[in-house]
């Protein structure tokens, strides 16, 4: 009996040593976790056009009414004109406080084979936020008749080139500026920029604030969005109160009494329902005779005798086609 426990022993104890000497260990592995919050990469078939920086030399510039000059005085001395479209009011409704990064100086255009640069300087930085507190932009009339088609607007424009708060309008119905582009035409009902364009691929518009001026905004416009058009005429927006692109002309919906003006000797002074406002006359791109274009910058000087290089920096108020002139 004894032997056979023996023996029933001896083979379990062989038993396991075959199956310990059989057996491989296998190392301790940790299971693979993915983070949750980790965002995977978006591709994209057609990943958008970017500007480089602009040709350093400046093809145009066109210098708008500073209406800094009697600021102090809480009123513009001149470029105003709300019958003509033309608006230099960069001030607060009714207390005329003056708000110079809304007045424009200068701005300047500049391309290369992608895109159309445009510098707007302006005077300074908003004196409470100490940003560029408006709505810029430019406006594009590539049917040279004076009725705006493509408005490309920005707001809070960032320090590195982005389309970020960019908005780009058109108005299929052809009705910007009413039945007479530019001219006044109170009690017009019908709309302005109305339908907004989706930005992507060469379609793009971007804007940052320019790195050696920090109250100057740039804007890019590609050639593919303006429908690779060589011709065209182009001005200016900083816009800081009624920033309504429907409403374009807005001197179309709103008359001289409701708007208000930034003159002092007019009637109509002090400035009310169109304030915190300035825009600029329209330039050429690409066109040779711009004559009877309305809202045109550039057109024939005064006195043909006159043998001079003459360009029309601003529009007065008086008439349609009156102008300040700069000759050389």
């Amino acid at each position: 009996m004894k032997k056979n426990i023996y023996i029933i022993s001896v083979l379990v104890f062989l038993l396991a040593l075959a199956t310990a000497c059989g057996s491989k260990s296998t190392p301790e592995t940790k299971p693979t976790t993915i983070a949750l919050n980790t965002a995977i990469p978006e591709l994209k078939e057609n990943p958008d056009l970017v500007p480089g920086e602009p040709n350093p030399e400046v093809e145009r510039t066109l210098e708008d009414s500073d209406a800094s000059i009697k600021a102090e005085e809480h009123r513009a001395v001149s470029g105003d004109n709300i019958l003509n479209n033309l608006f230099e009011r960069p001030f607060t409704a009714q207390e005329m406080d003056y708000q110079p990064d809304l007045n424009i100086l200068t701005v300047s255009i500049t391309s290369d084979d992608a895109f159309f640069f445009f510098t707007i300087t302006l005077d300074g930085m908003d004196p409470l936020s100490g940003t560029l507190s408006g709505t810029y932009g430019m406006e594009f009339d590539r049917t040279q008749t004076g009725r705006g088609d493509l408005l490309v607007l920005v707001s809070n424009p960032a320090v590195e080139w982005s389309m970020k708060n960019m908005t780009v309008y058109v108005n299929p119905t052809v009705s910007v500026g009413g039945t007479r582009p530019v001219i006044a035409e109170e009690g017009y009902e019908g709309a302005g920029y109305t339908e907004m364009v989706e930005l992507g691929g060469d379609q793009v518009a971007w804007a940052r604030i320019a790195p050696e001026d920090p109250s100057a905004v740039q804007i890019a416009v590609s050639r593919v969005l303006l429908g690779n058009s060589e011709e065209f005429l182009w001005g200016a927006w900083a816009d800081g109160g009624v920033k309504d692109p429907s409403l374009f002309d807005y001197d179309d919906h709103f008359g001289p009494s409701e708007a208000g003006s930034p003159i002092n000797t007019s009637e109509d002074y002090p400035i009310k329902a169109v304030y915190s406002l300035d825009n600029t006359c329209r330039l050429p791109y690409g066109i040779d005779d711009t004559t009877g274009i309305p809202g045109i910058c550039l057109s024939i000087p005064p006195q043909e005798e006159h043998k001079v290089s003459c360009v029309c920096v601003r529009q007065c108020m008086t008439h349609v086609g009156c102008c300040e002139w700069s000759c050389e």
